[in-house]
């Protein structure tokens, strides 16, 4: 069973950590450290408080907007994919614009009856998966809060939500089952760039109409300020808005709102629900007819009207299917779940429904080879590659594996050990196969995930076979990061972050000092080509650590930060030296007198007197303890990645 969390509704500090940073960020990442330090901002020392009011408040801050931090990742094997990560400025008035409106923003949110996926009210808890209760044991860092406090950094999102969290849980459900009992055409339409191509004053066409606006002053600036806090963050652009922060979907979805109703009404004759029904998730809208004609129909009337919002709809991407309404990829999903349960049943065995236990492996390479053609077959019957079914199975082994360390007082017997290490290296083959045919920063999480407990499982429970599950765990992971220095993995892409790769890397840190990898695959990976941007420069770091291996590149970064904040004229509206700035001060890796030269030019940059030599050694006695977003010195990988899988992408 999901275990029910409640949350403090009136902690609005909470919204830094669900709706202004994208989901797609290294393991090491969060807005943990920043929370802390706003709730603990009155008992801060005269430092910590200047950087707060300065970089995360804005006080006296008179620009009109700030720069984010941008960076791509891969898309697919093909595309890359543009995100931002605003100045915490930026954030902080996401935050203040949310406390003024949120109910507002619900009540936009609830206008069309098209939507699957929109805010319906303030969230006061949420569920955890169960999966992750039975798996407390391994986690390394305590959780020493009480009350409503204690899972505020688990929170998935500051609002509840009506509808489906996930698309695939739509095609899934009941509902969808009922539409095609109902209707006989289903028509896709796909809206072409969309967070890139939203104009921000849109949100003012929508709703300047309102007769709910007219009444209501509040109301009537409510779409502005959204426009102009979404352009803050944004560099003023109203072109385009950030991609990647939950609050960008928010904004989306009142437009879409509007839209839903226009199109709706424009096609009064015919009967919404009956005639025919449309749902949509996000940007993704499914026409649901009883003829092509009436489809054709709704599909023209929903495109025009996104064409008077500047948006348009994607031809190429629509599809339109009679029942029964099965995709090349539903089959293919369809038919590769059993085929993984049939794998898994011819090694592991229910103990209960939370647990697994491993059954006598002959031969684990003979079972892995046996399987990896199974799914090599699946994909050529459908023609279709890898990347179309490997995050669904990485997904469905992971959940598998918190099944298989889901166990208490093991005895130590050779046999029951041994039986166990083949499950794990049948487990970890095929995990590290699938993922290097296929990686993707999603199924890194569920990767990492396995990685992780699968390595802590065999500390606490087989330790004689735990030298051998590490070594395998580093010989895959090295044969992965090593061919991945011999392919072209975005090195001539602009501001590309390779958090495929290191994302692994950071898991693998999990392994100790014993098996650490080679500089050189380091430097080819991440420092060599493009230039260091943060997230590559804080995820090496953190990896790398004190490990005197690692003097030559652990220099190189350094160097390479001090070149980067060596100006901090801009560090108040340049989202990554802002960023970059408040976790080097926290890092342990850079001297104190280092830390102290950049504080004071910040303080020139504020037009203010130098901090005396008492307060810079108040602040640095404390820093390393302070993190901002990255936690050097306490952070179990275990904690981010269960908040990973909560709070999920759309």
């Amino acid at each position: 069973m999901k275990k029910k969390h409640t949350i403090r509704r009136s902690d609005y500090t909470r919204i830094l950590i669900t709706e202004t940073t994208p989901y797609e960020t290294p393991i090491i990442f969060s807005n943990d450290g920043l929370y802390d330090r706003i709730q603990g901002f009155e008992t801060a020392d005269h430092v910590e408080k200047t950087l707060i009011e300065s970089i995360v408040f804005g006080l006296g801050n008179t620009a009109n907007s700030t720069f984010p931090y941008h960076y791509k990742i891969k898309k697919n094997s093909f595309e890359f994919r543009r995100l931002a990560l605003l100045h915490p400025w930026s954030q902080w008035r996401m935050k203040e614009f949310y406390q003024k409106y949120e109910r507002l923003i619900v009540h936009y949110c609830a206008i069309s009856p098209a939507s699957i996926r929109a805010p319906n009210g303030i969230a006061s808890s949420f569920y955890s998966k169960s999966s992750w209760e039975n798996i407390n044991q391994y986690k390394t860092v305590a959780v020493d809060l009480s009350g409503l406090d204690r899972y505020v950094k688990h929170s998935p999102s500051f609002f509840s939500y009506r509808g489906y969290d996930r698309l695939y849980k739509f095609f899934n459900g009941k509902q969808y089952f009922s539409l095609e009992k109902r209707f006989s055409i289903l028509t896709t339409l796909d809206v072409s760039k969309c967070f890139d191509s939203i104009y921000t004053h849109g949100l003012t066409w929508a709703l300047k109409d309102k007769a709910f606006a007219k009444q209501n002053k509040s109301a009537s600036s409510f779409a502005d300020e959204f426009d102009r806090t979404i352009r803050h963050g944004n560099h003023d652009e109203t072109n385009g808005i950030p991609i990647g922060p939950e609050a960008s979907r928010v904004f989306a979805e009142i437009l879409f709102q509007e839209i839903d109703r226009q199109a709706i009404d424009r096609i009064s004759e015919y009967r919404y629900g009956t005639d025919y029904i449309f749902h949509r998730y996000v940007d993704d809208v499914f026409i649901f007819a009883r003829d092509e004609s009436t489809s054709r129909l709704i599909y023209d009337t929903y495109a025009d009207v996104l064409v008077s919002f500047n948006l348009h709809a994607n031809i190429g991407k629509s599809t339109t299917s009679q029942r029964p309404f099965a995709t090349t990829k539903s089959r293919l999903v369809h038919e590769a779940g059993i085929g993984l349960n049939e794998f898994i049943d011819k090694f592991l065995v229910g103990d209960s429904i939370q647990s697994l236990l491993p059954g006598r492996i002959s031969s684990h390479w003979k079972l892995t080879k046996s399987y990896i053609d199974s799914v090599k077959s699946l994909c050529a019957q459908h023609g279709c590659g890898y990347d179309e079914i490997a995050s669904f199975l990485i997904s469905a082994l992971t959940e598998r594996v918190k099944k298989l360390v889901n166990a208490e007082n093991i005895e130590s017997e050779d046999q029951l050990s041994n039986q166990y290490l083949r499950a794990i290296q049948v487990l970890l083959e095929v995990l590290f196969f699938l993922y290097s045919v296929a990686p993707s920063v999603g199924a890194s999480y569920k990767l990492c995930t396995s990685i992780i407990l699968l390595h802590r499982f065999a500390a606490k429970h087989i330790s004689d076979v735990l030298p051998t599950v590490s070594q395998q765990i580093y010989d895959l992971s090295s044969a992965l990061l090593l061919d991945e220095c011999d392919r072209t993995h975005g090195g001539g892409i602009d501001r590309f972050v390779h958090l495929e790769c290191l994302n692994i890397v950071l898991a693998i840190r999990e392994l100790g000092s014993s098996y650490l990898l080679p500089q050189q695959v380091l430097r080819k990976l991440f420092v060599n080509g493009s230039p260091l941007t943060y997230f590559t420069i804080v995820s090496c770091l953190f990896y790398i650590g004190n490990s005197s291996e690692y003097t030559e590149i652990r220099k190189e970064i350094l160097d390479a930060v001090t070149t980067k904040l060596a100006n901090l004229s801009d560090v108040l509206v340049d989202g990554e030296k802002a960023l970059l700035l408040l976790d080097m001060l926290s890092c342990p890796l850079v001297a104190p007198a280092r830390k102290d030269s950049w504080i004071k030019s910040l303080y020139r940059t504020l037009n203010k007197g130098a901090p005396t030599k008492t307060e810079l050694a108040a602040f640095n006695a404390k820093a390393n303890d302070r993190h901002w977003q990255i936690n050097w010195a306490d952070l179990d990988l275990l904690n981010s990645l269960e908040k990973k899988e909560l709070k999920q992408a759309y």
